[in-house]
Order: C-alpha cells, then structure tokens, then sequence
C-alpha cells in the first residue's frame, strides 16, 4: 500500500478515535510544492527519497506520533536545515563519542552529530526531531529513519522503524489496537 494511502487510513482513524489535535486550524498547513522540495534538495545537497517527497506532497496536518511527536510543514523543516548549517557540532560529535554506548557501530548511521541530510519530518516540544536519513553510514539504508536528540546534546539514534511506510504502518497498528488514550483537549498519547 502506497504511502499516502497509510497516511490517509491514519487520519481517518485519528478522526474516527476522536483525536482533534491535527484537525485544528493551527495544526493546519500546505502540502510542499514542486518548488519548495527542489529548495530543500539544493539546501541538503540530495535529491529527497521517493517516500519523504510523497510524505511531504500529501501531509497537511500536523499529526501526532510515538513519543510526543508531531509531523511538521516544509516551511519548518527548510528552517531547521538553514539554521543548523551555521552551527559547529563537532564538540557534541566528541562528546557523544565519549559515551562509547555503541550507536556508531554497526555502521548503519554515519559518524556525524549532524548531517543537513537527515531531514527532521517530525518535532517534540523539546525540538527533537524523526529525521529521514538521506546520507547513511555504509551499513545503512538510505531513507531509513533516526531520532535526533537535540534538547539534551545527545545526539541521533537509529531508530525503531527502517522507512516511513514501517513507521506509518505501526501507528496504524497501534490504532486498531487501541493501544492509546485521548485526553479531554483531543490529544492522543500511546502506550
């Protein structure tokens, strides 16, 4: 099943579930133009996945995921990417590699604090980020998904789902297994 249609089954079990959070009008925002992906392509320096440029064409919500995430506009994510193109992250990458905790060594990600082509999709409220990774390590797939732990220095992981299409379909597994609450204010939370 194409992705857009996993997005489009996500929205509807949100709506049938009662969430009202993505449904509101500051949760609202234009699907990405052909113009605004090929800026984000010549500020990363790669062409965007199939999957994250249907990703991007399609969504227009802000709709919620695991860990207190939300998707984000490309409006956003064209910020991010010119705003951390200016920061020197190479005390953080020492840092991190300090830890010795072992998340560079199956060489799935590339040995980088940052890369502009991990594409940031989804924020929490602490600016963590689900990013798509179009520059992987030489053991990785390209397109697979990290977590980028900004908030606290810690840096990317490689995440629980290999492709967005894996992480659409969890969600949508969560969902009719009702594996969540809403709250009074329309917010969802999993378990």
């Amino acid at each position: 099943m194409p992705l857009t249609n996993l997005l489009d089954e996500y929205i509807d079990a949100l709506r049938d579930a009662g969430v009202q959070t993505p449904f509101a009008e500051w949760s609202q925002f234009d699907a990405a133009t052909d113009d605004e992906l090929e800026e984000l392509e010549n500020e990363i320096g790669t062409p965007l996945s199939s999957e994250l440029g249907a990703w991007l064409r399609h969504l227009t919500c802000a709709i919620p995921l695991k860990g207190g995430y939300e998707a984000v506009p490309i409006s956003s994510i064209l910020d991010r990417t010119q705003s951390t193109q200016t920061i020197d992250f190479s005390k953080h990458l020492a840092n991190i590699f300090s830890w010795n905790d072992g998340r560079f060594d199956d060489n799935r990600m590339a040995k980088s604090y940052w890369q502009p082509a991990w594409v940031g999709f989804a924020r929490d409220g602490g600016g963590n980020e689900y990013c798509v990774d179009l520059a992987p390590g030489p053991a990785g797939e390209h397109g697979q998904i990290l977590m980028m732990e900004f908030q606290d220095g810690q840096g990317p992981y490689v995440s629980e789902w290999p492709t967005l299409e894996a992480m659409m379909r969890e969600h949508l597994a969560l969902m009719n297994a009702g594996d969540f609450s809403v709250d009074d204010e329309g917010f969802i939370e999993f378990d």
